[in-house]
């Protein structure tokens, strides 16, 4: 689960002869849907004397998102590509005849009550954090009119990205650690006195941001056998989000071994200090 949120104002023009408008909209998401509402929103089709506006106070929203592409201004995560599927709606909607998007703030008389449903298609794209342009393609169901669709295409000021600032770094987890004695020794998978081997470890970044420089290594659980084996530290370039990489840990046994198997753990940290999570493994040796 990821929490996120937008926070924004939107006005676009488009074909047929038509506009949308959101002011400060603000939505609250939790992993694939999100709930919200605008202080005004309003539906403008035609011009002049034929003009006519479809708008509310305090509209309802449901907004699943499709596709979201995470960038970073200092310290500060946004999304700069967002593609989501919106269900807006009011039942205290009301028509205008005016001339202007935000006219019927304003102004007192309007034509009738005009309770809407309106489904986008809704396509972002945020250069820098706080100013965007956004198309949108949709439907608006209103009573006692017939259907409008609309495409649209406008700026959008304002923010939208994960909620939580603490989730926004990479995480770095360890999914599975293989011995390989393949090369340096036999292939029979057993650690022997005197053989090379290498641990094989599979490193995930399952984070919102890549990592920095990885520093990998591996010690024997029990202090007291770490005399037996030699395990030579790695160094990872850089893993981007959502990327896995496969490193290697070089191994050297001892002249003798335990008659038991060696446990070791795996761990690091990149240079920002973010940990990677441990993993486990037993090796076995040649009388255990």
């Amino acid at each position: 689960m990821r929490e996120w949120v937008a926070v924004d104002a939107h006005y676009g023009v488009g074909l047929p002869l038509c506009n949308r408008l959101n002011v400060a909209e603000f939505t609250l998401g939790l992993s694939y849907i999100g709930i919200g509402s605008s202080i005004v929103e309003s539906y403008g089709f035609g011009s002049g004397d034929s003009g006519q506006f479809i708008g509310s106070l305090l509209p309802l929203h449901v907004s699943v998102p499709l596709y979201q592409k995470i960038a970073f201004w200092r310290d500060d995560a946004f999304f700069k590509h967002f593609i989501a599927f919106n269900v807006r709606g009011s039942g205290w909607g009301q028509r205008y005849d005016v001339l202007g998007p935000l006219s019927f703030i304003l102004e007192p008389r309007w034509r009738a009550k005009a309770p809407y449903l309106a489904f986008e298609l809704m396509g972002r794209w945020s250069p820098v954090r706080m100013v965007g342009l956004q198309a949108t393609l949709g439907t608006l169901i209103v009573k006692d009119a017939p259907d409008r669709v609309y495409l649209t295409l406008g700026i959008c000021v304002g923010t939208a990205g994960p909620a939580s600032k603490y989730k926004i770094g990479p995480r770095l987890e360890v999914t599975g650690v293989v011995f390989d004695d393949a090369i340096g020794g036999n292939s029979n998978g057993i650690l022997e006195p005197g053989e090379e081997g290498r641990l094989l470890v599979s490193l995930v970044n399952r984070g919102l941001k890549d990592s920095d420089t990885i520093f990998l290594k591996a010690v024997v659980r029990d202090p007291q056998l770490s005399e037996y084996l030699t395990i030579f530290d790695t160094t990872i370039s850089p893993l981007e989000a959502n990327r896995s990489i496969e490193a290697s840990l070089p191994v050297v046994a001892g002249d003798r071994l335990p008659a038991l198997p060696l446990r070791l753990r795996v761990w690091g940290k990149d240079s920002e200090g973010n940990m990677v999570s441990p993993a486990n493994i037993e090796i076995p040796t040649m009388d255990s």
